[in-house]
Parts: structure tokens; sequence; C-alpha cells
């Protein structure tokens, strides 16, 4: 037998919460957004600088390239004993590159919004 007790607001718990209509014909819950939702303070027309974020890519880029470099040479040199060693530096070699790759993945999608025209206009300063 059932020890829920029947209640004018349906088959519940005290305390249960149920976010949904339950029986024949009823829709089960969502669980994405139902649309656009604005939060925060953010304009509409908020355009983003793409000259400011393409030059931080490049400056990176070419800080990640030459710490790639330097830790190759640094785990091609090092040698097997306590750290630092050979795997220490060639895994700072592998995160540099890593992160080389992602500053000119990013290169890449500011050119192609720059080519679209996106970004902030100049005469809005």
């Amino acid at each position: 037998m059932n020890s829920r007790k029947h209640t004018p607001d349906g088959d519940r718990r005290p305390g249960e919460r149920h976010d949904f209509p339950h029986g024949p014909g009823r829709t089960s819950p969502q669980w994405w957004q139902q649309g656009p939702v604005r939060r925060g303070t953010e304009p509409v027309t908020a355009r983003t600088d793409l000259e400011l974020r393409r030059l931080l890519s490049r400056v990176f880029l070419g800080f990640f390239v030459v710490g790639t470099v330097a830790f190759a040479v640094l785990a091609g040199t090092a040698g097997t004993g306590a750290a630092p060693n050979r795997a220490t530096f060639a895994v700072f070699a592998l995160l540099c590159l890593a992160f080389a790759g992602i500053a000119a993945l990013d290169l890449m999608v500011i050119r192609r919004r720059m080519a679209a025209g996106q970004g902030r206009d100049r005469t809005e300063r």
C-alpha cells in the first residue's frame, strides 16, 4: 500500500518539491534555457576591442614560442636525476606549445572577425 497521503495539491510528501506537472498529457521539464535571458548590465550592442585582443595574442604567441624552444633545449640537455629533470622540462615545453597553439588559433579567429567587420568602431572612442 502507498504510504503517501493524498493532499489537495497532489501526492507529495511534506517538503517535497515538484517542478512540473505529472500525469497523462503533461510535459516533462526542460533542462535548457527557454531563450536568451539577459543578465547583468552589459549593453546589447557591446563590441570587443579586437585590436587589443590581437596585440595580446601576438605578444603571448611570441612568449610561448620562446618558452617552448627554451624548455625543449633544457629538456635535451637535462639529465634523468632529481627534479628538475628531462621529463619536467618536457612537460613545460608541451604546455608552452599548447598555449602557443591557443594564441595562434585566437589570432585566426580575430582575423576572420575583423574581415567580417566585427569589433569596435574606431569612431566610438
